[in-house]
């Protein structure tokens, strides 16, 4: 991942783009600095009110910061795919063919926490290696949690200021994805059978899981 910052602010292209091929009522999405969902907002809109870049100034851009997956599991991610959020100055995303979750300081790119879960089998087992990001959600205080769909297709809830799992949250902070969706057809869910390849969408304090089938 490379961050690129602007020698000087100045407007945006891709904001420019947007409103020529949409109508201004259409134009949610993201709001101020922040990129809470993969998609923007909740309504995919891919949309930022952020303007310091556009054609005139697009060649001034300089690194600010590189951030490597290189110790991130037994070999390169060679197909990542994960599209960071970026909630009150902090990225979040996940890293790895573990599928580990990241928290990154966006203006420095240091690694703030990183989480991991061994799942053994079942989650070297799984239909989708890939993994698009993390949902943010955060309670009636404003303390923000991380939701990841691990590879072995368990649902974890994180601190979004530490990276601990969340220990009210099913059990000891995670939800086990398996559990009835057999129910009642005399058949288990056996490791490698589904997964998810794309992120949880948190809907007002409902969390909505899609599935990857083999």
């Amino acid at each position: 991942m490379t961050l690129y910052r602007l020698i000087r602010p100045l407007v945006g292209l891709g904001t420019l783009l947007f409103v020529l091929l949409a109508p201004l009522r259409a134009q949610k999405g993201a709001t101020g600095a922040d990129w809470r969902y993969i998609s923007g907002d909740a309504g995919g809109t891919k949309y930022s009110p952020l303007d310091q870049i556009n054609a005139s100034n697009v060649n001034k851009l300089k690194i600010a910061w590189r951030w490597k997956t290189d110790n991130f599991g037994d070999r390169p991610d060679n197909n990542w795919e994960t599209t960071p959020i970026a909630v009150n100055g902090k990225l979040y995303f996940n890293a790895g063919l573990q599928r580990a979750a990241v928290a990154v300081d966006a203006a420095t790119g240091e690694t703030l926490w990183t989480y991991r879960l061994d799942e053994g089998d079942r989650g070297t087992r799984t239909p989708r290696n890939n993994h698009r990001g993390v949902a943010y959600w955060a309670d009636e205080r404003g303390r923000g949690r991380i939701l990841m769909i691990t590879r072995g297709y368990r649902l974890v809830e994180l601190d979004a200021d530490t990276g601990l799992p969340v220990k009210t949250f099913g059990t000891d902070g995670l939800v086990d994805l398996w559990v009835g969706l057999l129910e009642g057809t005399g058949r288990e869910v056996e490791a490698g059978q589904i997964g998810a390849s794309s992120p949880a969408i948190v809907v007002g304090d409902v969390v909505v899981v899609g599935a990857a089938m083999l």
